[in-house]
């Protein structure tokens, strides 16, 4: 690899891991490596944060996460230790920043684990005791796919462990007590989330003031508070199906949500979010402009959507710089990656695409 070629690494719903080259200045998008044989959909992928040449990988079908080391610089990785998750269907996981623990959040058990983790970045345990092992409060739901809970996604922020759970159509804020060894839940977002919507995926404001989150089953953006303490209250709402996407013939909206930095001083920050499975002939992104100092000022872009990728957008990620965003479509097998352009730094530019590159969910950039 060359000075100015980023590598990064995709999970799959198949049994690889793959690689591929971006090199900004010419422009290009290339295969890289391919580890295969793997513990069946290494969906999600993240990185140690103290030891970045480890990169933490689940094995969804069989309730397992892997560690891996990354081993050259086309992306080729190396399985250095295994461990149970203690739940089923590990979907998302984030290492606590003293990289003492690793949070675990499982969609089919509905429920969220702590693995301990060693100095040298290694499980301590393989698999969790029950006192580490945590359900949240479900109880029933109308909609089919909100038939038991189904813990989505781990968001660390300022101290808190913050847990969209789908089936509960709630978001959990949970504190880990580093001397108890104990997770203690400190409130239940339930405000502004209507029967149906599937809170998936979320991040928050710089400012800690407030949260945007992508409701999966509704394709809807709900905007929120993040109180200190007290009650969280709706502010927006939001469908980010476009005009064309009534939303009533699909079984699945939404996928990833994003949020990029400005790219002047005084600019607004970009906030993308993916549509999947719609009825049309491609997905969408839908885009969203934030206040760098407002949380609750959040509009439409001009444009609104973005198209031209491919059909089931699971994949979307920026890399470190917030210049560029990976976009994958997974049915479709084809990978675009895009630059922020335009005066504000609202739009994508496509700058290089790849096809045939199959089953990708999840991209990590290196």
């Amino acid at each position: 690899m060359n000075d100015s070629e980023k590598l990064i690494l995709l999970g799959t719903h198949a049994t690889s891991i793959h690689s591929v080259i971006f090199d900004p200045k010419a422009r290009t998008l290339k295969r890289g490596v391919s580890t295969d044989d793997l513990a069946a959909q290494p969906s999600w992928l993240i990185r140690h944060p103290q030891h970045p040449e480890l990169i933490f990988s689940n094995g969804w079908v069989d309730n397992k996460l892997i560690i891996y080391r990354l081993s050259s610089s086309d992306g080729k990785l190396e399985q250095l230790a295994e461990a149970n998750t203690g739940g089923e269907g590990p979907t998302h996981f984030a290492i606590l920043p003293d990289g003492s623990e690793i949070v675990v959040a499982h969609y089919r058990s509905g429920s969220v684990t702590v693995l301990p983790l060693r100095d040298d970045g290694l499980f301590a345990a393989s698999l969790p005791t029950q006192d580490r092992i945590y359900k949240g409060n479900y109880s029933p739901k109308k909609h089919w796919r909100q038939e038991a809970a189904h813990m989505h996604q781990i968001v660390l922020h300022n101290g808190e462990i913050l847990i969209p759970d789908l089936g509960s159509n709630k978001v959990y804020r949970f504190k880990w007590d580093s001397q108890a060894k104990k997770l203690n839940l400190l409130d239940e977002i339930e405000d502004g989330f209507q029967d149906g919507d599937g809170p998936r995926h979320l991040v928050v404001h710089p400012s800690g003031s407030h949260l945007y989150v992508l409701n999966e089953v509704a394709g809807a953006l709900t905007v929120h508070t993040l109180p200190a303490s007290g009650p969280s209250r709706l502010v927006k709402r939001y469908t980010m199906l476009p005009p064309n996407d009534d939303g009533r013939r699909r079984e699945t909206g939404g996928a990833e949500i994003v949020l990029l930095p400005p790219t002047k001083p005084d600019g607004r920050m970009l906030l993308i979010a993916s549509n999947r499975d719609s009825p049309n002939d491609e997905d969408t992104l839908a885009l969203f402009s934030v206040s760098q100092t407002d949380g609750e000022d959040v509009i439409r872009t001009n444009e609104g959507w973005l198209g031209g990728v491919g059909k089931h957008l699971r994949a979307v990620e920026q890399d470190p710089s917030g210049r560029y965003v990976l976009v994958a479509a997974r049915d479709t097998g084809r990978i675009v990656v895009f630059e922020r352009s335009g005066d504000d730094g609202l739009q994508l530019s496509e700058v290089a695409r790849l096809e045939g590159v199959e089953s990708v969910v999840v991209p990590l950039w290196i």
